[in-house]
C-alpha cells in the first residue's frame, strides 16, 4: 500500500515508477554495499524518472476488469 501512494504522488509530479519486488533476491549482496542497520532488510525497490517518449516499445493492453475482479455483494 505504501508503495502504491508513492507512485500515485510521482505520477501527480508527472514522473513515472516500477517497482521491483526482485531485489528482495539481493538484499545481502545490496547490503554489503548500503550497511543497513542490522534490524533493517531491503524487501523491494522502486525505479523513478520521466517517460523517454521517444522509445519505440511494445505496449500491452490490460486484461479487461471481467476477466481480472470478481465483486461480491452489493456495490450500492
Amino acid at each position: 500500500m505504501f508503495l502504491q501512494n508513492v507512485m500515485l504522488l510521482l505520477r501527480a509530479e508527472g514522473l513515472h515508477s516500477c517497482p521491483q519486488m526482485a531485489w528482495a533476491n539481493y538484499r545481502k549482496t545490496v547490503a554489503e554495499i548500503v550497511s543497513p542497520p542490522d534490524e533493517l532488510m531491503l524487501f523491494c525497490g522502486m525505479s523513478i524518472g520521466y517517460e523517454d517518449v521517444t522509445v519505440q516499445e511494445a505496449r500491452y493492453p490490460r486484461a479487461p476488469l471481467e476477466d481480472t475482479v470478481t465483486f461480491l455483494g452489493d456495490a450500492g
